[in-house]
C-alpha cells in the first residue's frame, strides 16, 4: 500500500485563479497533497482585510480579486487557528471555561465573517464588475471553513463541559454553548462506524440532490418565452415590466414583446394580460418548471422530489428523530410539529370561510365583466386586480406622488425614535461608498451616543444591483473584537427622471421598506456581546421575520401612514379618503391569501412527515386549503425551491408564525391605546430592550414572554383581519 506525505503550506504569491486549487502530484510510491495557497494579502494591500471598530471597508478601492485572495487567506488563517485552538483542548490539563474555550473562536472568526459579508455586499450591488463571479467562487470554501467547528469532537467535548457548569455562564454565555451542542448533534457529532459513515454519505447526496433541483428548474425556466405582438392585451402592466420585456425598451409601446418566467415578469403578467388563453401559456410553463409534462426526462425532478424527501428522512432516523419535521422544530420557536399543526388548522377554520366568500365574490364580479368561464388560478390574479380597481379605484403612480423617499425616510426616522429612542444623522461624507447614490447614516441613542449604521443604497441599477429590497448585516457586534454592527439596506426604487428630482415610491415600496428596516433595527440595536448570537443571528427561522413585520404593522397606522406622506410638489399629506381606500385595499382577498399561504405550509409539512408520494399529497392538500380547483397539469411542487432546494424545508409555515407574533407584540400597543403618548413610548422602550437587543441571545419564546407577559395567542392576528 503506498505511503503518502502531506505537503506544507505554500507562501508563494498567490493568483486569484490558484487562490483555492489543491491538488495531487504522484510520485512512482507516494502522493503530495498540495493544500491552498495562502495569498500574500495584508491590510495594507488589500483593504477587504482591515478590521477596525468604526472603520468601514473601502468600497470603491474594492476589486473582485481581491474578494477571492481575502476571502481566501481569512478562510486560510481561520482553519489554521481553529485547528490549533482544537489541538489545545485535546489536552485534559487544559481548563476548560467559556473564556479558554469560546473566546478564541469569537475572536479568530470576526474577521472572516467581516471580509465575507463585505464580499457578499459587493456582489449584490456590483455585479458587472466580477463580484458576482468571485463570491460565487468564495462562499463554499467561507462556509466549510465556519463549519468546521460542527465536526470536532473535542470541541464538542469541550462544549458540554462548559456547559455542565452552569452556574459560571452568563444567560448570554449559556445560549452559544447551547448553539455550539446543538449544531454539532444536527451535523452527526454523537453517530459512531457505520451510522456516521452513512451520515456524511446521506449529506453529501442531499447537497447534490438539492443542487440538482434547483439547477433543473432554473435550465427548464430559462428557455421559456412567449412572445405578445397586440400591446392591448398588457398595456397596464408596469413600466418597469413593460420596459424589460419589449424589444424596444425606450419606447414600450412598440412591440413585440418577449414574456419570461423571471418571477416579477411572471406575476405581472398574470396581474394584467387581458387574454385568456395566453395567461393560461405563462401560467402552465411557470407551473411545470422541471415537470415531465413540459421538461425532458433528464431535467425532470419528479424522483428528485422523492429522494431528497428519502434523505432527509434518513439524517432524521440516523439523529433519533421520527421525522424530518420533527428534526426541523429542533431550531424553531414553534417547538413541536403539533404546536405547528395547530396554527394551521385552527386558521384555516377561521380563514377558508371568508376565502370561499371572497372567490365566490370574485367569480360573480368576473361574470357580471363578461368571463364566462370557471375562475382557475390563472385567472385569479387578473380578475382580483380588476375587482380591487373597481372597488377601490386607487391609482400607483398617484398614489406614488405622495411618497417621495425625502419625505418617506424621514418620516420612519420619527416613528423609530418615538418608538425607541433612537435617532439618525446622514454622514455619507464620512466613509467610502460603492456608488454615488449611496446614503450612509450613524445610529445613536437618545443620550447621543453612538449605537450602529448603516448604508442605505435605494435605487435600482439594471445588470449591476440584485433585484428586490432587502437588509444585509454587514458586519456583527462583538464586544471581545470591539466591532459595532453595522447594516446595508438596499433597495431597488425607480429612479428619478430628472437628475436630482424626487424618488416616488409606489405602496409597496413604502411596505418593503418599512418591513426591511424592522430587520435592520435588530441587527443594528443588538447588545448581544457575540457575533453569533448579536442581532438576527440564532434567532429561530420561524421568528427571524417578527420585528420586520411588527414594523411594517405600524404603517397601516393611520397617523403614521400620513406622517410618511407628502407630495412632492405640494407637500400636502395623503387624503383621508384616499387613505382610507388604501387601507382598505390591503386586506382585499387576505382569506384567499392566507389560505394559499396555510396551503403551502401544510405541504411542507406533509411532505416531511409522511411517506405517501409527493404528486397524491398535493392533490389531498390543496383540497383541505385552495377554493380554487387543482388543474390537473399543475406540478407546482417540482419547482417549490423554497422546500427542496433552499433552506425553509418543513419551516414554510414561519412567515404566518412570524406574522402572527408580530400580530399580537403590536397588539400591546393597541391594548394601551395608540393615542397615549406616555404608554407606547414605555412600551417602545420594552421592545427594544427585549426584541431590538437580545437578538438571538434568548430564545424567541424567552423574548416573546419577557415583553408580553405570557405566551403567544392566534387571536391578534384574526382580529386583524377581521375573523373571530
Amino acid at each position: 500500500m503506498a505511503s503518502s506525505v502531506v505537503g506544507r503550506l505554500s507562501c508563494k504569491p498567490c493568483s486569484v485563479k490558484s487562490a483555492w486549487k489543491t491538488s495531487l502530484r504522484y510520485a512512482s510510491n507516494a502522493y503530495y497533497v498540495l493544500l491552498p495557497e495562502i495569498p500574500p494579502d495584508t491590510p495594507d494591500t488589500n483593504p477587504l482585510l482591515k478590521h477596525e471598530n468604526r472603520l468601514f471597508p473601502e468600497f470603491s478601492e474594492i476589486t473582485a480579486d481581491q474578494c477571492v485572495t481575502g476571502c481566501a487567506k481569512l478562510s486560510i488563517d481561520f482553519e489554521t487557528k481553529l485547528g490549533n485552538h482544537i489541538d489545545k483542548l485535546k489536552d485534559q490539563s487544559y481548563e476548560k471555561t467559556f473564556k479558554s474555550v469560546f473566546e478564541p473562536i469569537e475572536k479568530d472568526i470576526a474577521p472572516l465573517s467581516n471580509g465575507w459579508r463585505t464580499a457578499k455586499i459587493l456582489n449584490y450591488v456590483r455585479q458587472k464588475d466580477g463580484f458576482r463571479d468571485a463570491f460565487v467562487r468564495i462562499h463554499p470554501q467561507v462556509l466549510r471553513a465556519k463549519n468546521e467547528r460542527w465536526v470536532s469532537t473535542d470541541l464538542y467535548n469541550a462544549a458540554k463541559e462548559v456547559g455542565a457548569d452552569v452556574e459560571n455562564l452568563t444567560e448570554f454565555q449559556q445560549r452559544l454553548v447551547d448553539m455550539y451542542l446543538l449544531e454539532c448533534r444536527l451535523n452527526g457529532i454523537n453517530l459512531q462506524g457505520s451510522d456516521k459513515k452513512r451520515f456524511i454519505q446521506t449529506m453529501k447526496v442531499l447537497t447534490m440532490e438539492k443542487f440538482n433541483f434547483r439547477n433543473r428548474v432554473i435550465l427548464c425556466q430559462k428557455p421559456f418565452t412567449h412572445i405578445v405582438f397586440d400591446f392591448s392585451k398588457i398595456q397596464t402592466m408596469p413600466k418597469s415590466v413593460l420596459a424589460a420585456i419589449s424589444s424596444d425598451p425606450f419606447n414600450i409601446t412598440r412591440g413585440p414583446w418577449t414574456v419570461n418566467l423571471q418571477h416579477s415578469v411572471y406575476h405581472a403578467f398574470l396581474n394584467h394580460c387581458t387574454d385568456r388563453p395566453e395567461r393560461w401559456t405563462v401560467w402552465n410553463a411557470y407551473n411545470n418548471r422541471a415537470a415531465v409534462i413540459h421538461a425532458p426526462q433528464h431535467l425532470t425532478n419528479h424522483k428528485v422530489i422523492e429522494d431528497i424527501r428519502t434523505y432527509r428522512r434518513d439524517l432524521a432516523k440516523l439523529l433519533g428523530f421520527e421525522n424530518f419535521a420533527e428534526m426541523s422544530m429542533e431550531t424553531r420557536m414553534a417547538g413541536s410539529v403539533k404546536n405547528v399543526l395547530n396554527m394551521i388548522e385552527t386558521f384555516k377554520g377561521k380563514f377558508k370561510p371568508l376565502a370561499e366568500e371572497e372567490i365566490a365574490d370574485l367569480a360573480y364580479f368576473a361574470e357580471s365583466n363578461g368571463f364566462q368561464n370557471e375562475l382557475q388560478m390563472w385567472d385569479v390574479s387578473y380578475w382580483r386586480r380588476r375587482q380591487e380597481e373597481h372597488l377601490f379605484k386607487l391609482d400607483d403612480t398617484e398614489i406614488a406622488q405622495y411618497f417621495p423617499l425625502d419625505r418617506v425616510l424621514p418620516g420612519l426616522f420619527s416613528l423609530c425614535s418615538k418608538l425607541f429612542g433612537i435617532t439618525f444623522k446622514e454622514c455619507t461624507s464620512e466613509v467610502d461608498v460603492w456608488h454615488e447614490d449611496v446614503k450612509f447614516y450613524n445610529v445613536h441613542d437618545e443620550n447621543g451616543d453612538y449605537l450602529s449604521s448603516f448604508f442605505f443604497d435605494s435605487t435600482a441599477r439594471p445588470m449591476e444591483k440584485f433585484s428586490g429590497s432587502w437588509m444585509e448585516m454587514a458586519r456583527e457586534r462583538s464586544d471581545l473584537s470591539g466591532t459595532n454592527p453595522y447594516s446595508c439596506l438596499i433597495m431597488n426604487l425607480t429612479p428619478p427622471r430628472l437628475k436630482n428630482g424626487p424618488i416616488l415610491m409606489e405602496f409597496s415600496d413604502v411596505e418593503r421598506l418599512f418591513l426591511e428596516f424592522g430587520h435592520g433595527l435588530q441587527q443594528m440595536l443588538t447588545k448581544v456581546p457575540y457575533s453569533e448570537l448579536a442581532g438576527q443571528r440564532n434567532i429561530e427561522w420561524d421568528a427571524i421575520h417578527v420585528c420586520a413585520k411588527f414594523l411594517q404593522l405600524w404603517l397601516y397606522v393611520p397617523n403614521v401612514l400620513q406622517s410618511v406622506s407628502g407630495h412632492f410638489e405640494t407637500g400636502e399629506t395623503l387624503p383621508v379618503d384616499m387613505m382610507d381606500r388604501l387601507l382598505k385595499a390591503k386586506k382585499h382577498m387576505a382569506g384567499f391569501d392566507m389560505m394559499r399561504m396555510l396551503y403551502y405550509s401544510a405541504y411542507d409539512m406533509e411532505v416531511h412527515i409522511s411517506k405517501n408520494h409527493w404528486n397524491p399529497l398535493m392533490q389531498q392538500t390543496w383540497d383541505k386549503f385552495m377554493p380554487v380547483p387543482l388543474n390537473e397539469e399543475d406540478n407546482h411542487p417540482c419547482s417549490l425551491m423554497e422546500i427542496f432546494s433552499d433552506m425553509q424545508a418543513a419551516s414554510l409555515y414561519g412567515h404566518k408564525w412570524s406574522e402572527m407574533i408580530a400580530a399580537d407584540l403590536f397588539a400591546t400597543f393597541e391594548e394601551v391605546g395608540l393615542d397615549n403618548e406616555e404608554k407606547i413610548k414605555a412600551l417602545g422602550r420594552r421592545f427594544r430592550d427585549t426584541y431590538l437587543s437580545l437578538g438571538g441571545g434568548v430564545s424567541a419564546s424567552e423574548v416573546f414572554r419577557r415583553f408580553r407577559g405570557r405566551d403567544p395567542s392566534l387571536d391578534a392576528l384574526q382580529t386583524y383581519y377581521g375573523v373571530r
